[in-house]
């Protein structure tokens, strides 16, 4: 049998633990929310530290793996966020449970037009929106564009500041590709599912 899998990733981290429940479906806003002016000072993230881990599964497993930042900052003004936006480096991604010739077959599927096709897309972005507290962090928008489709999203996070400083920035966000024209459908005994999730570790410079 062709080795024929998925993903269905899982966003921009290491484990996060976002509350005691399980983590909640990002919501599907439609083509995107409007994204206010940028306000108070910008915070460039350190790409080295930040990460995002992608969770992806089919009928018979699941897989896990990264991808890496390539450029992003966070602006905040009177120790709340205004704005932010990160790129993400699509042809980095990596596939963590598997070895050999297999990770290096899934892979390549991934990168290909099935999947994220990097050589045409080599760049996927999330431009936040708004940023609200809530009982239990902070709930962000904001719009999600991959393979150059856009579509606003939002997710529960934890943010961290130190005075007015926001030092790092935690958030499980759980996607339906179908959304962003990732359709290839698998194995007909071994369909892959439609959800993806990225879970996201952000940490500014010091």
């Amino acid at each position: 049998m062709k080795f024929k899998t998925l993903l269905s990733i899982g966003v921009l981290a290491s484990a996060i633990t976002l509350t005691n429940c399980a983590p909640k479906p990002a919501e599907l806003a439609g083509d995107a929310y409007p994204v206010a002016t940028a306000s108070g000072s910008d915070y460039s993230l350190d790409t080295a530290t930040s990460s995002i881990v992608w969770i992806g599964s089919k009928v018979s497993m699941k897989h896990t793996g990264a991808v890496k930042i390539k450029s992003g900052s966070l602006t905040a003004k009177g120790g709340a966020i205004t704005s932010g936006k990160f790129v993400i480096d699509m042809p980095t991604m990596t596939n963590t449970d598997l070895e050999g010739t297999w990770k290096a077959k899934l892979e390549g599927h991934l990168k290909s037009p099935d999947f994220f096709d990097v050589e045409k897309f080599p760049e996927a972005t999330f431009e936040i929106a708004s940023v609200t507290k809530s009982d239990k962090g902070y709930d962000v928008r904001g719009n999600l564009t991959i393979k150059g489709i856009t579509k606003g999203i939002s997710f529960p996070s934890e943010i961290t500041f130190e005075g007015e400083t926001p030092v790092s920035a935690k958030g499980l966000v759980s996607i339906n590709r179908q959304n962003w024209g990732i359709t290839y459908p698998g194995m007909p005994d071994d369909l892959i599912g439609d959800t993806v999730q990225f879970e996201l570790n952000l940490v500014t410079k010091k």
